[in-house]
């Protein structure tokens, strides 16, 4: 394991308190089993409260590992990368059903979540080894939103292939992680965990309860603080999923400007209409996944109304001056942590 990665190990799991509020430091007579690694980009953390849960978190990790080897964009053996390095590839059952999920979430929302947005992530490099440290010139920008178009990508259900047209390029960042957490917490209940907490890297699946019986609390990250590890408001929640999109997880800043990973592909830039973090909370964490980036992109209004058109999903939605807007399903379930921002 690489020196990074052990540092973002140890950091997150020294910071899994923080993450879930109240599913830290097991309690008089409570026991866990709880486990952490670097996948999909990110740090894994999967706690079950019961002592006997080590085959499960090791068959959820092998899962895991193995959307991440089919899925990612950034492994050129991946399926994923097959397909955009020759523009049509068949594809596994797994890697289809997603994609699909995937095309289907950008047509609902009209495009603010667009799984064909390789081309504007690998112009910017907002994150990685070797991350942009200066906005591309603009008719480069220009060329790479030109090849970002969900409506062109072409699915065969009969031979499970998919067919890109020349230059474009699939990312399944935006929605292979959630997919990831279900596949995650189907394990988890098929082995019977009444009561875990799944973590991967900001997508949150609380399963059951508390051993306590109550609902877990789950920190949401305050997109401000410094340093990190403050929360603004705190959620219960009970076998749900809950998924944060913010422009503080990667960016550069230039010319007193943030430039972060989440692109408004109708201009080629990163998202800029006020809207600093948004939450969403659902039973499916591949739909909260995909949301999360579509809610960001739209803005409050349009953000909040597509959530609502979406059955069983609730939202936090956080703006640059510090004000939570939440759907209305939600609210009740909001608790403040602190007192620089308001519910509106």
């Amino acid at each position: 394991m690489k020196k990074h990665v052990r540092k973002a190990v140890a950091v997150a799991a020294a910071l899994a308190c923080a993450v879930a509020a109240a599913g830290c430091g097991p309690q008089a007579g409570e026991e866990r089993t709880t486990r952490t690694r670097f996948l999909l980009g990110t740090v894994v953390t999967l706690t079950a409260y019961q002592s006997d849960a080590g085959e499960t978190l090791d068959r959820a990790f092998e899962r895991i590992g193995q959307i991440e080897d089919e899925m990612s964009a950034h492994k050129p053996d991946s399926q994923i990368g097959r397909l955009n390095a020759e523009g049509t590839a068949r594809l596994t059952a797994d890697v289809f059903f997603v994609l699909e999920r995937a095309l289907n979430m950008a047509a609902l929302s009209g495009g603010a979540f667009d799984p064909t947005v390789l081309p504007l992530s690998r112009l910017w490099r907002i994150g990685g080894e070797t991350k942009q440290i200066k906005v591309p010139p603009a008719d480069e920008v220009e060329k790479a939103r030109a090849l970002v178009d969900y409506k062109k990508v072409a699915l065969d259900g009969e031979t499970g292939t998919a067919t890109l047209e020349k230059g474009m390029g699939v990312d399944m960042g935006g929605i292979a992680k959630g997919y990831a957490a279900d596949e995650a917490w189907r394990i988890f209940r098929e082995d019977g965990v009444k009561s875990a907490v799944l973590d991967l890297g900001g997508n949150v699946v609380a399963i059951g309860t508390r051993p306590d019986g109550r609902p877990w609390r789950i920190g949401i990250r305050d997109p401000r603080a410094q340093p990190e590890g403050a929360h603004y408001a705190v959620l219960a929640l009970s076998d749900e999923a809950a998924v944060t999109s913010g422009d503080y997880q990667r960016y550069f800043e230039a010319d007193g400007l943030r430039y972060h990973h989440i692109f408004d592909t109708s201009t080629g830039y990163p998202a800029r209409n006020g809207v600093v973090s948004a939450t969403i909370v659902s039973k499916d964490s591949t739909t909260a996944d995909a949301l999360s980036t579509a809610v960001f992109v739209l803005g409050v209004d349009k953000g909040l109304a597509l959530v609502e058109s979406v059955e069983g999903t609730e939202a936090l939605v956080v703006t640059e001056d510090k004000k939570v807007y939440a759907t209305p399903g939600i609210r009740d379930r909001v608790e403040m942590a602190s007192t620089e921002y308001t519910l509106q």
